[in-house]
């Protein structure tokens, strides 16, 4: 029901109650999705699949927030409707206190936060040993909050569900004159957090959300470890000295090695944004190890572009045959100030040139069977742990 314009007291008042009783009907269809989600909680368990029921339970929870926008004006304010609505919820969960990871007919912490003139909602339900996030974007247009973008999990064929966990949700707004009215970037860095494993897939998206609809640009996953704090971290931004220049996304994440002993490497991912286009640039490494460790295991697709010769092809090729892996040896300075030599062994030792330009921009420039005579001098240093983030904490195992 819509109240507005000037009503008598007495209309105002059957208003105001049949709004309530509005939101007191959505409030219990929620109730019952979440119970009958909570009475799959044996087959979801047993069959490891999820129902459609979840997109229910998901749907209507977030109906009811959006009926709830209509009475927030300034998204200033947005935090003191989170507050409500969480208050609302609060007992609206259904859970089995006998089973602590079963959290089907849960509902997580509900979000709202005002973004480079987007509101985002994010909400939460829960499921078997873990919780399902969705995302939600809404611009205001003639009064009235409309939802211009969202991002959730709704595809339960085999293979194709993997709940997510939101580490960051960003909108981005491109600078400088005459860009003010461009159409804005939403970027999200999640995870499918779970029980356990310290080890889980990440995800990293990226839209472009106009007035009328919303383009997937960026749709990443890996596989990650949970090193300190977070799965992932990540930047939308651009380069502030040129208002023409791409939008500039960077992510950083702890990925595994092909080596087992190292154990692990920084990820590093960096897309330019043109338009509809997009592009990985440098840096792709850190190090000169973990750029062999990524030159091997990537597409000769990407792999080509970090390359010195079309000829390295075949070398790409060849050690990918069985599935990359071996034990990396020491890592040495060339007497060529800009090459390091990258060992991987121990079965048959293969040689990596490497050019290093400053700061993180490395070229595969040749490699081979044998060492090169001039490259002897050992750099312990040249592996060190490093990140383009200073708000990660150092590592540890």
């Amino acid at each position: 029901m819509i109240c507005a314009g000037r009503l008598i007291p007495l209309a105002m008042a059957f208003c105001v109650v049949a709004t309530a009783s509005a939101q007191d009907a959505r409030l219990a269809a929620l109730h019952a999705a979440l119970v009958t989600l909570h009475e799959h909680a044996t087959e979801i368990s047993t069959q490891r699949r999820m129902i459609p029921e979840l997109t229910i339970a998901k749907h209507q929870l977030r109906d009811w927030i959006e009926s709830r926008l209509e009475s927030l004006d300034d998204p200033d304010h947005a935090k003191d409707l989170e507050g409500g609505i969480n208050q609302e919820l609060k007992n609206l969960s259904v859970t089995d206190s006998a089973d602590p990871q079963d959290l089907l007919g849960s509902l997580g912490e509900v979000r709202l936060e005002s973004q480079s003139g987007m509101l985002i909602v994010t909400t939460t339900v829960g499921i078997i040993c873990e919780n399902d996030a969705s995302a939600y974007g809404y611009k205001r247009v003639d009064g009235h909050w409309k939802r211009v973008w969202e991002t959730e999990q709704d595809d339960y064929a085999p293979g194709k569900y993997d709940p997510q966990s939101f580490d960051e949700v960003h909108v981005w707004q491109p600078l400088g004159e005459g860009h003010q009215d461009d159409p804005p970037l939403v970027m999200t860095l999640g995870n499918d957090w779970g029980c356990a494993s310290t080890w889980h897939t990440v995800y990293y998206r990226v839209w472009r959300v106009d007035a009328t609809r919303s383009k997937l640009l960026i749709d990443r996953s890996d596989f990650a470890w949970l090193r300190a704090g977070s799965y992932i971290v990540g930047s939308i931004g651009q380069d502030w000295t040129n208002q023409s220049a791409p939008a500039d996304v960077l992510i950083e994440f702890t990925e595994a090695s092909i080596d087992g002993g190292v154990h692990n490497r920084e990820a590093v991912r960096h897309y330019l944004i043109d338009g509809d286009k997009v592009r990985r640039v440098a840096p792709v490494a850190l190090s000169p190890r973990d750029f062999v460790d990524e030159w091997l295991t990537q597409p000769w697709t990407d792999s080509a572009a970090w390359s010195a010769s079309q000829a390295l092809r075949q070398w790409h090729g060849k050690l990918q045959i069985g599935g990359v892996g071996g034990e990396f040896g020491r890592t040495m300075h060339c007497d060529t100030p800009d090459l390091w030599q990258v060992d991987l062994g121990p079965e048959s030792d293969t040689y990596f040139l490497v050019r290093w330009s400053p700061p993180y921009r490395f070229t595969m420039v040749n490699v081979a069977d044998k060492p090169w005579p001039l490259c002897k001098q050992v750099d312990r240093e040249a592996d060190q742990w490093r990140t383009l983030f200073n708000t990660q904490e150092w590592r540890w195992f």
